[in-house]
């Protein structure tokens, strides 16, 4: 009975993942980042396609099987550190090295 809310809470976060998800792929799948308001990607991490990256184990983890099969695509076919400009240490690892450990 205790885990009734958390399947509920589970079920919510699952929701607003796919949400974001669809919205990430629609108008910025590969950039870095996704402007919600605008509605533009920009790749203002070094254009790795950090968020894409770092969502890597989200996706597995929360059943997004299809979601993850695509991303790691992009990754393989992709993802490249060839004409990375100014990026953060920080941030680049830990969500772009993150993302690729996980």
């Amino acid at each position: 009975q205790s885990d009734n809310p958390a399947r509920s809470r589970r079920v919510h976060v699952v929701n607003a993942m796919k949400h974001v998800w669809k919205n990430y792929k629609e108008y910025a799948f590969g950039m870095d980042e996704l402007h919600p308001i605008s509605k533009k990607g920009t790749a203002n991490w070094g254009g790795m396609g950090t968020t894409l990256v770092d969502a890597l184990d989200t996706l597995w983890l929360m059943g997004m099987k299809d979601e993850f099969w695509e991303a790691r695509d992009w990754v393989r076919d992709h993802l490249s550190h060839d004409k990375v400009g100014d990026v953060s240490g920080f941030e680049t690892t830990i969500r772009s090295l993150g993302g690729l450990l996980s």
